[in-house]
C-alpha cells in the first residue's frame, strides 16, 4: 500500500505541485502506523537464537507425536462384531 503513495509523490514532484507535502505526510503517517503494528506483533522481542530453540523444540514435539501415532496405528485392533 506504500507504492501508490510513492507514485503520487513522484507525480506531484513532476508537476511542481504544492500537494507534495500532503502526500509526503500521508506516507510518513503510513510508515508510523506500520512501525506501531510491527512493534505490537507477538514474538518481536524474541532473539533469533531463542526462535531457533523454539523451532527445534516444536520439531522435536512433532517427531515424537508422529512416532506415537505410528505406534498406535500398528497396534493390533480387534473388530467389534456387528449385531
Amino acid at each position: 500500500s506504500f507504492l501508490p503513495l510513492v507514485h503520487d509523490i513522484i507525480k506531484c514532484m513532476d508537476k511542481d505541485s504544492q500537494d507534495v507535502h500532503q502526500v509526503l505526510n500521508e506516507l510518513k503517517n503510513k510508515f508510523q502506523e506500520m512501525r506501531k503494528l510491527i512493534s505490537s506483533m507477538p514474538g518481536i522481542g524474541v532473539s533469533p537464537e531463542q526462535q531457533q530453540q523454539q523451532l527445534q523444540n516444536l520439531r522435536e514435539q512433532v517427531r515424537t507425536k508422529n512416532e506415537l501415532l505410528q505406534k498406535y496405528k500398528s497396534l493390533c485392533m480387534f473388530e467389534i462384531p456387528k449385531e
